[in-house]
């Protein structure tokens, strides 16, 4: 089957068509097999699962039989990390592309360390344990919190019920879950817009997106299918505002009021961007009508080839080519709750897609791309505060598998049937 008609075939939740708009509201649970669980009472848990998801998407609700709820456009997109190909009994074996050199690094037992060897994201000082290694990722999108909250809700009480009296536990149990929404004003906490340059809708994202037949035969049953990654990110605010405007165009390589893409530094070196941007012919430059003239343009100055903008974005456009780098991605804010004053901190949960993690892998670490920096700049002299404007709270790489016929759920394909 081609690449393009097994596009077809893509979960849900991965909002690539011209037709549709991504929902403001995520959440994303992470579940671990129980210790001995088998692949067959796995199954039959994630069968009893995607049946409970189905229902909320139509309205309907466990614990209130006959009465209509809205389902706010829920939708459910699942995925399977490494380790859940480990699962006595499973029929598949882990994908190529879950090898270990694409997969995210653990926190040092102390805290904190590098995410990836050559990477400029390393996790909080405080971070001892990634939360977002599980054997199972499930992400709800909705156009409210609630939708997204009862999702989750419903799954802790779907799985408590799963409790075997012998051992104390379900098969599966949920060892944590994140949440965030986009902002009304499409800006993210370092107050500029978000995913002006992202790839086009249509045919662009889906060329980046979906995986693509492998000479590797034993992965041809998730052809159509995706790789999702997550991030959590806790954003350092204050020291973001602390750096003044023009500092924060040059790291981001934008006009921060109008999104327009910085072209050059004037004598004095000031940003320039384009004549005549925002070209749609409205103050800004707005993610839901960026086009492919949106994206920044090559530069010359140093300076600007740093900027975050372009390290992400080597405007290649053989995007179907994973040399490319380029992949779909989504930002939702959210704030966490913490013990010191204010008592809270910006964090987002960054996500994305893509038909291969190395994509991802190689954007983060290459020289020149995101490599040695968190977001943008010069990785030998950064400004103040940079080194920790971006500190991972969790990370995680899962294969969303297709949709196939006769399937219960997504990747029912590689689990035992009794």
């Amino acid at each position: 089957m081609p690449w393009f008609a097994a596009a077809e075939r893509l979960q849900e939740g991965i909002f690539h068509s011209e037709r549709v708009c991504p929902r403001r509201h995520l959440g994303v649970l992470f579940l671990r097999a129980s210790h001995g669980a088998s692949a067959w009472q796995v199954r039959a848990t994630l069968d009893a699962l995607w049946r409970m998801w189905s229902g909320l998407k139509r309205g309907e609700s466990p614990e209130l039989p006959g009465m209509r709820i809205p389902s706010e456009n829920l939708t459910v997109t699942l995925g399977y990390g490494p380790r859940a190909f480990c699962l006595e009994g499973m029929l598949r074996p882990t994908p190529g592309e879950l090898a270990p050199s694409f997969l995210f690094r653990s926190p040092i037992p102390a805290g904190g360390g590098l995410v990836l060897p050559g990477s400029g994201l390393r996790y909080a000082a405080d971070v001892r344990v990634n939360l977002a290694t599980e054997d199972f990722a499930v992400q709800f999108l909705a156009d409210s919190p609630l939708a997204v909250e009862r999702a989750i809700v419903e799954s802790w009480a779907l799985l408590r019920g799963l409790v075997d009296e012998s051992t104390g536990v379900a098969p599966l149990q949920i060892t944590s879950h994140f949440t965030g929404h986009t902002r009304e004003d499409e800006r993210s906490w370092l107050d500029f817009h978000d995913g002006i340059s992202n790839l086009q809708p249509g045919e662009e994202r889906l060329r980046a997106t979906v995986i693509k037949p492998t000479n590797r035969a034993e992965d041809a049953w998730t052809v159509g299918g995706t790789y999702f990654a997550f991030f959590r990110f806790a954003v350092d605010v204050e020291s973001w505002r602390a750096l003044g405007r023009k500092t924060q165009e040059l790291i981001v390589g934008r006009d921060k009021l109008s999104g327009a893409a910085i072209t050059s530094l004037d004598a004095n070196g000031n940003p320039v961007t384009a004549i005549g941007c925002p070209i749609h012919g409205a103050r800004e430059v707005l993610p839901s009508t960026a086009t492919a003239v949106d994206e920044p343009p090559d530069v010359s100055e140093e300076i600007l080839r740093q900027s975050h903008a372009q390290r992400a974005n080597h405007h290649r456009r053989d995007i179907e080519n994973r040399d490319s780098l380029r992949i779909y991605r989504q930002s939702f804010e959210a704030l966490e709750a913490i013990d010191t004053p204010p008592g809270f901190r910006a964090a987002v949960n960054f996500t994305c897609y893509q038909d291969t993690p190395e994509r991802l892998v190689r954007l983060l670490t290459q020289p020149g791309w995101m490599g040695r920096t968190n977001f943008g700049g010069d990785p030998d002299s950064p400004h103040p505060g940079m080194a920790s404007l971006m500190t991972t709270r969790a990370a995680g790489v899962y294969l969303v598998p297709p949709n196939a016929e006769g399937e219960s759920f997504p990747g029912a394909v590689a689990f035992p049937k009794d």
